[in-house]
């Protein structure tokens, strides 16, 4: 009888014991696993924090970039239309009376081309005319608009499915394509520029490609590198892909962007 007793009372120890380890165990596991998502979820707000902080100093670099490209087409077209005009009136000879007409008709085409190329300026930077238009619609007026300016010409081809993106995204692909022009226009001495936009059932490629000098290293100019930076920087806002391949026969700028039909 006695042993029966002592007997019982060890499994009951031993099952306390048991139930107690358990129980600790159980703990540590929960306690662990606490620690380890304190510790992920750290991890994912200090990327947040510091994807954030590259998203703003990339914003602000695209928008410094932004601002000194209306400078330099306010000063370089709309500037010196206004300055010519100017001097044109001011040079009038009433007195002349055969050159007064032509003067001032001169001087009216210049005002006109100032007005034009200032309303070039603002249609451009217009993201109503992605919203109102689509992508490949403002793509042919932005060509348009760069062809007329008569350094080089710009050819567009459209392929596959075309599929409508949510304006925040046509408006990126857009700034990358204009700010592919830009370093076109500016630096590449090119005659002749070709843009692709290619649908697949699950990405779109962008590609740029023109005639011109090319360069290494990122750009012989600071202000190309900085330009591909923006455009970089706008491609990994898209979860896409950016490369650009460049040599003295030209360059080829392509964009892979995915796609959610």
């Amino acid at each position: 009888m006695q042993s029966t007793r002592e007997t019982i009372i060890i499994l009951v120890v031993t099952a306390t014991l048991i139930a107690l380890l358990l129980v600790l165990f159980v703990v540590l596991l929960l306690y662990f696993y606490q620690r380890k998502q304190i510790a992920y979820q750290k991890k994912i707000d200090s990327l947040k924090s510091e994807y954030e902080k590259s998203l703003l100093n990339t914003e602000l670099e695209i928008q410094e970039q932004t601002m000194q490209h209306i400078s330099r087409e306010i000063h370089d077209n709309i500037g010196l239309s206004l300055t010519l005009a100017k001097l044109t009136l001011n040079t009038l000879d009433y007195s002349i009376t055969n050159t007064v007409p032509k003067k001032i008709e001169e001087s009216s085409f210049l005002i006109g081309k100032a007005i034009r190329d200032l309303s070039a300026i603002s249609h451009s930077l217009n993201a109503n005319v992605i919203n109102s238009n689509g992508l490949i619609r403002a793509l042919e007026e932005e060509a348009i608009r760069v062809s007329s300016v008569g350094k080089f010409t710009v050819n567009i081809l459209v392929s596959g499915e075309s599929v409508f993106l949510n304006d925040q995204k046509e408006i990126l692909l857009f700034r990358i394509l204009q700010e592919a022009l830009h370093n076109i226009l500016k630096y590449a001495g090119a005659t002749i520029a070709r843009i692709e936009l290619h649908y697949s059932p699950d990405q779109l490629r962008l590609s740029i490609k023109d005639n011109g000098r090319g360069f290494t290293n990122g750009g012989n100019n600071g202000r190309i590198g900085s330009g591909l930076h923006n455009m970089q920087a706008r491609t990994k806002i898209l979860n896409g892909t950016f490369d650009v391949k460049s040599n003295t026969s030209g360059t080829l700028i392509t964009v892979l962007i995915p796609l959610q039909r």
